[in-house]
């Protein structure tokens, strides 16, 4: 593995399995602390991390997480903006 590979081995990352904060702070190589630090944050703020909420439970979608990281980890909201634009020009294209 390289230096810059998150380890997934122990983590599910199929289209329809949700990480949980252990399960991205895992993936992203921090703490849950610092995951649950970053999730105070505006979404427009930089170091905001892309989730969702289900109740008040965060939760994050392995796509979207592993984009974001490939994407220089821009803030949330620069993130959800990008993912919609291409969204759409997959479905005009298609």
């Amino acid at each position: 593995m390289q230096m810059n590979e998150a380890p997934t081995e122990s983590i599910a990352s199929d289209s329809t399995t949700l990480w949980t904060v252990a399960d991205a702070a895992t993936y992203l190589r921090k703490s849950p602390r610092w995951l649950w630090s970053a999730l105070t944050r505006r979404p427009e703020e930089p170091g905001s991390v892309p989730h969702f909420r289900i109740g008040k439970t965060p939760r994050f979608f392995p796509d979207d997480l592993q984009a974001w990281v490939r994407n220089g980890c821009p803030p949330a909201k620069t993130f959800t903006e990008w993912n919609s634009a291409e969204q759409k020009r997959r479905i005009r294209a298609g």
